[in-house]
């Protein structure tokens, strides 16, 4: 490939990189770094990115086996699912070889059902559904990068910025008018947290392959007095194999760790056990293509393989990603 199109399309293998933590109704949905720029130096100035992401969290498990819901109790039976839909734009801007930012403005849609316990003769003492539509917690991430080796193409760089409070966390359940339980079903969940990261990529010339793998952390750093999201910590490695000049296949490994959730509005079981956080291994192929210079559009399936879920909680059993990005 030119060196042109080796530069758009190498940041396309960035993916996964910042997720929000699992919760017991399956709010979870990996978002997807689809800045072209996030790795390896290119010219400088402005890129675009506009994307569409989907789950349905229907698999309840607990620890890494699949489970039924207890319906024994009075209260939520999460038995049923959350679905996800989730547009982000992005923006990304390189200043030279070495210094670029990345903002990333989610809107988010999401329905939540559940029925309600106990159950009698087999049917539920009722049913709830939730539903939200705004605004999500915008994110922004610097980074300062180097070079290693000009013969491969290869260099590290690190990434420091913060996830900012700006999404909504009002909204309420249809059948009461009261806020769930499980703050993470909101668009917003009330915290500023910072992120640290570091990457390393290679992309050698007159080869077909692309390589990166990367490492970020997120934490809060100021949230509400009842609660506070867990640590997360993303490890992700990938590469792109160029099939022709324009189409490009994509395949990454992603791992992903969140302590649980603190606080007195955290998701909790009926016994009162932490119901949030967990590890999750992903495989996550795509494709991308250049169908006009500077213009790309992708898709991706994140498949996992492995989820390890702290007390009980909504899964998906895969989600897809699909987009455009635009160099200027």
């Amino acid at each position: 490939m030119t060196k042109k199109y080796l530069a758009l399309s190498f940041g396309l293998i960035g993916l996964f990189g910042y997720a929000t933590a699992h919760a017991s109704c399956g709010s979870t949905t990996c978002s997807i770094n689809t800045s072209w720029d996030e790795y390896g130096a290119s010219h400088a100035g402005w890129n675009a990115d506009l994307r569409y992401s989907y789950s349905r969290a229907d698999t309840l498990r607990s620890g890494s086996k699949k489970i039924s819901a207890d319906t024994s109790f009075a209260g939520e039976v999460e038995n049923l699912r959350t679905l996800n839909r989730i547009v982000t734009a992005g923006l990304d801007y390189t200043h030279d070889d070495h210094w670029g930012v990345a903002l990333q403005l989610p809107f988010i849609t999401r329905d939540h059902n559940h029925n309600l316990g106990p159950y009698t003769g087999g049917a539920p003492a009722g049913y709830e559904s939730f539903h939200a539509s705004a605004m999500g917690d915008i994110k922004a991430v610097g980074r300062y990068r180097w070079a290693l080796d000009e013969a491969t193409r290869s260099g590290m760089g690190i990434k420091f910025g913060l996830k900012l409070n700006t999404g909504k966390k009002d909204f309420v359940i249809d059948q009461t008018g009261a806020a769930p339980n499980e703050v993470t079903l909101q668009p917003g969940n009330g915290s500023t947290d910072l992120i640290v990261g570091a990457f390393w990529y290679q992309s050698t010339p007159g080869s077909d392959w692309n390589w990166f793998a990367q490492a970020t952390a997120q934490s809060s750093i100021n949230s509400g007095a009842t609660f506070r999201p867990g640590n997360q910590i993303n490890i992700d490695g990938g590469t792109r194999y160029a099939i022709s000049q324009g189409l490009g296949a994509l395949l990454q490994l992603n791992v992903q760790t969140n302590s649980s959730d603190s606080g007195s509005s955290a998701a909790v079981t009926s016994a009162g056990a932490a119901s949030s956080g967990g590890r999750i291994i992903s495989l996550s192929p795509g494709l991308s293509y250049i169908f006009m210079p500077g213009t790309q559009i992708y898709g991706l399936v994140q498949l996992p393989v492995y989820q390890y879920v702290n007390g009980e909680q909504l899964t998906p059993n895969s989600s897809i990603s699909i987009g455009i990005n635009h160099r200027f």
